[in-house]
């Protein structure tokens, strides 16, 4: 039987694309990354609730390659049904200068349970995570742009959401770089947790420590 040009590049895409790593099962082990994941998830339902579940079967098939968390951007590289890389980026919009100033307050407030612990109080909480001015996005604070399509949200651009998930559990304080918190007050947070033993961290000892990509302000 002769084999069609759509079963050959298939077949070809299959040759090419890299075995599927573990997969993903929601990781949302810390305070931080269920917040974040309740969030996007908040965002999606109920408009954009099938691009969402797409978006969780691609993270699950082992189909990202590369996540990346900078000063109010996400970017988000995926393996395609070709065997090719569709790339994704997220501008998110930067908190304003006035609300860190009460956020800083607050992290110095929580010391070193602001990242290690799972219950903080109530207040902390809403003032962390709570609409508007919290830590956590609004729909209206986002804008993408895909490599796969011009539709305003799709399967790559949901993956890429959630797939920041894993990155808020393994390092929280990404989350207050992706909003724009200051050079200074990153390493403030950042100093509040040494490894055991370890001597006072210079600047890009903490950067490498914490993966996180420390921007003087202007």
């Amino acid at each position: 039987m002769q084999l069609d040009l759509f079963d050959f590049a298939s077949e070809r895409a299959a040759e090419r694309a890299p075995a599927p790593s573990a997969a993903w099962d929601a990781p949302e082990s810390t305070l931080w990354g269920r917040a974040w994941l309740a969030n996007i998830r908040r965002l999606c339902q109920p408009k954009r609730a099938s691009e969402l579940a797409f978006g969780e079967k691609l993270l699950a098939g082992g189909r990202l390659q590369s996540l990346h968390v900078r000063r109010g951007h996400l970017q988000g590289a995926f393996t395609n049904r070709a065997g090719g890389t569709a790339l994704v980026n997220v501008d998110v919009k930067l908190l304003p200068a006035s609300r860190w100033l009460a956020l800083d307050r607050l992290s110095e407030r929580c010391g070193d349970q602001l990242f290690t612990s799972d219950e903080l109080p109530d207040d902390v909480l809403s003032e962390l995570f709570g609409q508007p001015e919290g830590l956590l996005p609004d729909w209206a604070d986002l804008a993408f742009s895909c490599s796969h399509c011009q539709s305003p949200f799709c399967l790559y651009r949901a993956a890429t959401l959630l797939a920041a998930t894993a990155e808020f559990d393994r390092t929280p304080i990404k989350l207050l770089e992706l909003r724009g918190a200051a050079h200074e007050l990153l390493l403030r947070r950042a100093a509040q947790h040494p490894p055991e033993g370890a001597d006072t961290l210079h600047e890009d000892e903490v950067a490498s420590l914490f993966g996180i990509e420390l921007v003087p302000t202007s």
